[in-house]
């Protein structure tokens, strides 16, 4: 299980250096749009985006919690996708858990799952509470910018 942890915590932070090259690369554009930030959720107050001085969300709208999927609404509605990540950190990799996504134009459905006696099984996001454990996440999009 450590193995996995640590595989899984090097593939995320390859993933977000492959991202942030690809913003930096196009931040220049006047039709891009990114949505990054961290999530968490503490208590039955629910998923929130994280935004103190250690850490600030881009274009994260409203979060919350659909038929055990966490939900990330842009402040934008976008016109292409380009990519969108999202990764445990080092908390929910060493607990087991493993995130995917499903992504829209206004919003992205995270997926939560842990192997569980050998089995990929989903999780209810509503389940989870952790004062440590946080998903990274950065999606790059095109925007239809009007004049």
């Amino acid at each position: 299980m450590k193995k996995i942890s640590i595989v899984s915590f090097v593939i995320a932070v390859l993933s977000l250096v492959m991202s942030l090259s690809l913003y930096f690369q196009y931040r220049n554009e006047d039709k891009r749009a990114a949505v990054a930030g961290v999530i968490r959720c503490v208590d039955e107050n629910g998923w929130y985006a994280i935004d103190d001085k250690g850490h600030k969300p881009i274009n994260i709208g409203k979060i919350e919690v659909k038929n055990g999927l966490i939900m990330v609404y842009y402040t934008f509605k976008a016109s292409a996708i380009h990519t969108f990540i999202v990764t445990p950190d080092e908390t929910f990799a060493r607990a087991g858990y493993f995130v995917g996504s499903s992504v829209g134009f206004n919003k992205a459905a995270i997926t939560v799952s842990k192997i569980v006696k050998g089995e990929v099984v989903a999780v209810d996001a509503s389940t989870i509470k952790s004062k440590l454990g946080n998903f990274w996440i950065y999606g790059l999009f095109s925007i239809d910018k009007k004049d």
